[in-house]
């Protein structure tokens, strides 16, 4: 009562110290002070009219289509915004960016399905947002982002499936979040971790109802406390949590990490059968508890249960036995004999699906499941994919009762037929039956593909000092890693003088600066699990002609073999070519050209070979002379003593000459005796008179030299 009062004297007040600005109010609205109401008028549009002095504006229950900027952009001492039952289908990311100062905004009962991300990232003053029963679906990630003063946020009555941390973040005040009545299926581990520095104080009941009754099919969360871990974790200021109705049907031990502050705990409406042991060692501060079952499995396993209750001094008078037989119907409060594991009526599992599962796209795979137990009665199988149940899947169940009646065993064979990409996940079979439920491990299946080039690597031609750039990428499942090798190996000139660069999110491979040393056979590999594939190209840097050496300058003495040496670089390959006082050299028997006409050997020079020996280098990219003077000098000795020894020589040849010749003719008269010629001339008579009555034609000579 206090209050209205206190809220009527606000409003007199306003009205009394702001009647001047009653007078602008529209004609089709109301007007209360700086308090604007607009209601229930049939606007499609915002009214152009609406005084910028407003602070709070009422336009509920009209046909609003369309937010802009534009409608509020004269409203920055807006506080209030009440745009309930409209038609408004989505928000603009800038519709609110002039509202800096709103406290207020409300938009229930329209037809939003998305919220986009950053969509009040203006409204930093926000205290409370209202988007009940909407059609929204979809949160995108940061949708809330920018509200740095959210206390409240309600979101009942959506078609929201996944509690996710991605649309948390940036909720840092938050106190009272609500989400009752959606299709909520999945909690995702590390949800609340961007709230663990906020002030929730409850989720209030029925946050998680309307998760399909009794259809598994439909929208649950009951595998959050029988199966998952730490899904609360990062709530350690929430003190009252309620979780009725959910058919949780055991609880896990870690299920409640991260409620270390919980003093109240709903768990009632659930047929829950088994309680792990010390499943409420992570909620010390716990001082209520609700739980009422008929069907709790009364065994050795609740051994610790009944103790830890006892210590509590908590009652739960609704909580009564179900197994063994001879405990049925009793209140577990009043159980007195001592609980035993005679028998194991829960499923427990003889056969997992594999952790790991590797195949191709297209492949089949099969995965099973067996399970026992101590009861005859049935056991239902149910497999789950990322931990929502899959719809009708492709499943085998054989059934086996043991010969003695005493126990069963059963098996699920789940087959997924030419597996895609869409087939990927993790899989998990649950089994029940009337005494509990058993989880199997998650079976990862990763559907691979075999890796395939988007863009293959082609040759490439740079000149030096450019830029050589090759590009490489493929697509596969799970994404191939691209990795490069020059000519087989991982040897990178480029690398090691630090030009090269690869961007690792990026299809393009650089050289920067390229140089001949770069060239060669570069290969990109994409490799998968699936495989990996290659392709090749070549790179080639072109390089204009240059000489390695500088020719020089040179003097050689006649006779004295010429070497002229040009050494190129230059890539084409220059061709080279040869002037000697601007003619070209021509092969003779003493110009020879060697090692691809780099040298050029002149024998036995003579001063005629003297003269500027010019070499042309040319290729595509231009051309380069370099120039060599050669002079050759005359072979020069001493004459005067050359003449001597001509002289001596000579001399000494007639000298041995004539020594020679008397040695001969001496030799020869004294092998010559009279006899023979007397003998001679005897046998040609003819001839004997006439030699001796002929005169001596030697006599003279004879006498003259001897």
């Amino acid at each position: 009562m206090v209050g209205v009062c206190f809220w009527v004297f606000n409003i007199i007040f306003m009205i009394n110290s702001s009647s001047a600005k009653t007078k602008d109010c529209p004609e089709v609205c109301s007007c209360l002070g700086t308090y604007v109401h607009c209601g229930s008028r049939k606007f499609e549009t915002i009214p152009s009219n609406i005084p910028n002095w407003t602070t709070h504006l009422i336009l509920q229950n009209n046909s609003i289509k369309k937010l802009t900027d534009v409608n509020w952009k004269h409203f920055s001492e807006l506080k209030e915004l009440i745009l309930n039952k409209n038609n408004i289908a989505s928000i603009p990311k800038d519709a609110f960016k002039y509202q800096t100062q709103l406290r207020i905004l409300e938009l229930n009962r329209n037809k939003l399905t998305v919220i986009e991300a950053l969509t009040f990232k203006s409204l930093q003053h926000l205290s409370t947002l209202k988007l009940k029963r909407n059609k929204i679906n979809e949160l995108m990630d940061g949708s809330f982002y920018g509200l740095k003063k959210i206390d409240k946020l309600i979101l009942d009555y959506n078609h929201l499936k996944v509690i996710s941390k991605r649309w948390l973040y940036g909720l840092e005040t938050l106190k009272q979040l609500s989400l009752s009545h959606n299709y909520i299926n999945k909690i995702d581990a590390d949800a609340w971790e961007d709230l663990s520095f906020n002030s929730l104080e409850s989720i209030e009941a029925d946050t998680f109802k309307n998760l399909g009754p009794l259809n598994l099919s439909n929208n649950k969360i009951w595998w959050t406390i029988e199966d998952a871990n730490g899904v609360f974790q990062g709530l350690n200021d929430l003190e009252k949590f309620f979780l009725a109705g959910n058919k949780i049907k055991s609880i896990n031990a870690d299920a409640f990490v991260g409620l270390k502050n919980v003093t109240h705990l709903n768990l009632g409406n659930n047929n829950i059968t088994s309680i792990q042991n010390n499943a409420f060692s992570e909620v010390p501060l716990l001082k209520e508890l609700i739980i009422n079952t008929t069907s709790l499995i009364c065994d050795c396993n609740l051994r610790w249960f009944l103790d830890w209750l006892n210590l509590k001094q908590f009652k739960l008078q609704a909580t009564v036995c179900a197994y063994p037989d001879w405990l049925r119907g009793q209140s577990l409060v009043e159980v007195t004999s001592n609980l035993t594991c005679d028998e194991l009526p829960k499923p427990r599992l003889i056969e997992e699906p594999d952790p790991e599962i590797m195949a191709l796209k297209g492949e089949n795979i099969t995965l099973n499941c067996r399970a026992m137990s101590s009861s005859l009665g049935a056991m239902t199988f149910l497999w789950k994919k990322d931990n929502i149940e899959i719809a009708n899947p492709n499943v085998l169940v054989k059934s086996h009762t043991d010969p003695d009646g005493k126990s069963t065993e059963t098996g699920s064979q789940l087959n997924l037929i030419s597996v895609n990409h869409s087939d990927a996940g993790k899989y998990q079979c649950v089994v029940s039956n009337n005494y509990g439920t058993t989880y199997s491990q998650k079976s990862t299946i990763s559907v691979l593909v075999y890796p395939a080039f988007i863009k293959s690597p082609k040759n490439v031609t740079v000149q030096a000092g450019e830029t050589a750039k090759l590009e490489c990428s493929a697509n596969g499942e799970p994404v191939p890693e691209i990795a490069w090798h020059k000519d087989g190996g991982n040897d990178f000139p480029a690398a090691r003088e630090r030009r090269m660069q690869v961007m690792p999110l990026d299809d393009v491979f650089f050289i920067i600066n390229a140089k001949p040393s770069d060239m060669g056979v570069y290969s990109c590999t994409a490799h998968n699990p699936a495989g990996m594939v290659m392709a090749n190209a070549s790179l080639v840097v072109q390089e204009k002609p240059s000489f390695a050496k500088s020719m020089e300058d040179k003097e050689f003495t006649a006779g004295e073999h010429v070497v002229l040496q040009c050494q190129a670089n230059g890539l084409p390959k220059p061709t080279i070519t040869w002037l000697k006082d601007g003619e070209a050299i021509v092969r003779t028997e003493r110009h020879f050209f060697i090692h691809e006409d780099q040298l050029v050997i002149i024998v036995d020079s003579v001063q005629s070979d003297s003269g500027v020996y010019e070499c042309h280098l040319n290729n595509s990219l231009g051309e380069e002379t370099g120039r060599s003077r050669i002079i050759v000098k005359p072979n020069t000795y001493d004459t005067s003593n050359m003449m001597g020894i001509i002289i001596i020589t000579v001399v000494c040849c007639a000298v041995l000459t004539s020594i020679i010749w008397v040695v001969i003719i001496y030799q020869t008269r004294k092998r010559m005796p009279p006899p023979v010629v007397q003998t001679e001339l005897q046998e040609f008579p003819d001839l004997s008179d006439k030699a001796r009555s002929a005169p001596d034609p030697d006599a003279s000579l004879s006498r003259q030299h001897f």
